[in-house]
């Protein structure tokens, strides 16, 4: 047992996408929102509109529903959208998702993260902006 069972002392609401069509899927569902170890997992290429910088991670209690966009099954699909906290306005797109500790008692489901804003250079999010201060 490589990992500790984190404590999922947020709750999140995950949707189908996209952003301006998106459709609750899953409320009220207990998370925690981590930068693991505070190693920053990214880059910053300011020619991107801030699509690649830093990413947070999202741990989730094993076999949440959440899906990437391979988990999709349909070419061009989109991936779920995550507001977490939730009712916050903080909003994330799936980019991978996968299981921590599989098999172990300890298991649970690790989804990684992008910020996502009308500057994200994801389709579908006209007007969409983080609120400030960000809660």
């Amino acid at each position: 047992m490589a990992f500790t069972l984190p404590a999922f002392n947020l709750l999140c609401k995950i949707y189908t996408g996209p952003y301006d069509t998106r459709v609750l899927r899953l409320g009220a569902v207990p998370c925690n929102l981590a930068m693991g170890r505070r190693i920053i997992w990214g880059f910053h290429d300011p020619t991107n509109m801030g699509y690649g910088a830093a990413s947070a991670s999202l741990l989730l209690p094993a076999l949440t529903d959440i899906r990437d966009p391979v988990a999709q099954g349909v070419p061009g699909s989109t991936a779920d959208l995550v507001e977490v906290p939730a009712g916050s306005g903080r909003w994330y797109t799936v980019d991978s998702v996968d299981d921590i500790g599989k098999g172990f008692s300890n298991e649970h489901r690790f989804a990684w993260l992008a910020k996502l804003n009308s500057n994200s250079g994801r389709p579908n999010t006209t007007g969409l902006y983080w609120p400030i201060p960000m809660p």
